[in-house]
């Protein structure tokens, strides 16, 4: 039972969850900082917007490292699946589970458009570094999370009288983008740097290392846009927390692979 359920954690690396939901607080902070006034009218609808897209954010994650083990059943020796210690049945039902709970997340908390968007494009993209494994996917998932989080927000912070065009292309979209073109450049270079981990454990070490690093420029950006609007700081303090619980993973869970 408890090799089941290690196996499980490895299949979705756990250690790294932590680091999902920080781009999506990134991105909302970019919209929070940059348009002050329509925002303070918006009240438990932006903290809803923010959370559900969170969730949701980590459910496609989950999505797409099942969808990854599932694609390399055959070729990934060491993961649960080739192991024999989860079934491509089961797989592929918790990939399924985990693309429903999205929906269910962003038909429940009612997000925008604009955030369906972003997560179909999130998918996309997924699915394209599972099946290509190039590095500039892999970044470019991370810079969509951003983006997610910003567009849950961005059609919400405007006044009521503004278009959509001009609800979507705000200051804190810009820099959202912004924010985004970091995120993929970072991605794409640990990712391109961790070809051949496998059969490297020091290697291995520091990529997983490397990956932990973005929750500290989730936290750098965050601060920075503490200073542009106070505002921001229930999400900094947010971050701070995904920090720690980082830490705690991965000092409870050294056995499962952060990569």
């Amino acid at each position: 039972m408890k090799d089941k359920v290690l196996a499980w954690l490895r299949l979705f690396r756990v250690v790294n969850l932590p680091t999902v939901p920080g781009d999506v607080l990134v991105g909302a902070a970019c919209v929070i900082a940059l348009n002050t006034l329509s925002f303070e009218r918006l009240g438990d609808v932006a903290a809803r917007s923010i959370v559900g897209a969170a969730l949701a954010s980590i459910l496609i994650y989950m999505f797409g490292l099942a969808d990854n083990d599932i694609i390399g059943a055959n070729t990934d020796k060491g993961r649960p699946i080739p192991d024999g210690l989860i079934s491509l049945p089961a797989a592929r039902l918790a990939r399924g589970l985990c693309w429903l709970g999205t929906l269910a997340i962003g038909y429940a908390i009612k997000l925008p458009p604009e955030w369906w968007c972003a997560a179909m494009a999130l998918l996309v993209s997924i699915a394209l570094y599972n099946r290509t494994k190039t590095s500039f996917h892999m970044g470019l998932c991370r810079a969509l999370n951003v983006l997610c989080g910003a567009a849950a927000l961005s059609p919400r912070v405007i006044p009521v009288d503004t278009s959509r065009w001009e609800a979507l292309l705000n200051r804190g979209t810009f820099a959202a983008l912004g924010a985004a073109a970091v995120w993929l450049v970072y991605i794409a270079a640990v990712t391109k740097y961790s070809e051949g981990e496998e059969a490297d454990d020091a290697k291995k070490s520091r990529v997983g290392f490397l990956v932990g690093v973005i929750v500290y420029l989730q936290l750098a950006a965050l601060l920075l846009l503490v200073f542009c609007n106070g505002m921001v700081k229930p999400l900094l303090v947010a971050g701070a927390l995904l920090l720690i619980a980082l830490r705690v993973m991965k000092r409870l869970l050294p056995r499962v692979s952060a990569s």
